[in-house]
């Protein structure tokens, strides 16, 4: 996947979860939010993660702030469907209200946020595959969907599965083995992994430490680090400078394969 203006994704994006409040809005927070989304484009980040349901599209009109002004083109917005937008002629509404939040005429990605029983997520994908015939989508995701859940949406989609983003990292590989990993890659799946850092876990973790202290980086850096050499595409939350920083010089760091070992072993 690539930006429209061909541009690459850069390899460690930007969660939204979380931002100004999750389930709740809170109003008034979310100037320095704000101003570190930008400091993350300014520094080379270009893929925004976001979601109907976190904070009930109010990280959709945050992130259009941040982004405002800035060459659409060279950006990838994801977006993600909630349970109530699954429904047969309830995806499109969905959409152009992200759009609005947005403040752009396109959303790159559109995932399913998750399979539900209870909700009819196939009867989502031909109205996906209608919304980019439309160009208001670019390409189709799911998340949290196994790997028989992923061939099902292959099947119902005319157009191809570009994403699966999935709980993933360092400290939490049950849902993601290796099976897995080579499905994705032999189906040009890209695997975005979510809570990519736990952040006061790893920082607490011997063999994270132990690592990190012999490359003069931080826990979290081997995290990200290990998750790019899975190929995946990591999306942190970062609000705060440092911790951007901190994610950013990720993308230098390089194990060795004995330390890589270690870490599959965790």
């Amino acid at each position: 996947m690539k930006t429209k203006s061909g541009k690459d994704i850069f390899p460690i994006g930007i969660g939204t979860w979380g931002i100004s409040g999750t389930n709740v809005p809170l109003y008034g927070n979310e100037e320095k939010e704000i101003e570190a989304l930008k400091y993350s484009v300014e520094n080379g980040q270009n893929h925004f993660d976001c979601a109907e349901m976190y904070s009930g599209f109010y990280a959709d009109e945050v992130v259009g702030r941040a982004i405002a002004g800035h060459p659409r083109e060279n950006l990838f917005i994801a977006d993600k469907l909630w349970k109530t937008s699954v429904g047969k002629g309830k995806a499109r509404a969905t959409v152009e209200k992200m759009l609005k939040k947005l403040g752009t005429d396109y959303i790159d990605l559109l995932y399913i946020h998750y399979p539900w029983e209870d909700a009819p997520w196939r009867e989502a994908i031909p109205q996906i595959d209608d919304l980019i015939d439309a160009g208001l989508v670019r390409y189709f995701g799911v998340s949290n969907f196994t790997l028989d859940q992923m061939e099902e949406a292959r099947k119902i989609a005319k157009h191809p599965l570009a994403a699966n983003q999935m709980l993933y990292n360092v400290l939490n590989k049950g849902e993601v083995n290796q099976t897995f990993l080579d499905y994705c890659q032999q189906n040009d799946i890209a695997l975005v992994a979510y809570r990519p850092v736990e952040r006061q876990e790893v920082t607490r973790h011997i063999t994270l430490q132990e690592i990190a202290a012999v490359h003069d980086a931080t826990p979290a850096q081997v995290a990200l680090a290990w998750l790019l050499t899975k190929g995946t595409l990591p999306i942190p939350k970062a609000t705060k400078k440092e911790h951007i920083d901190e994610n950013l010089k990720a993308i230098e760091l390089k194990m060795t394969d004995e330390e890589l070992d270690q870490l599959d072993e965790l």
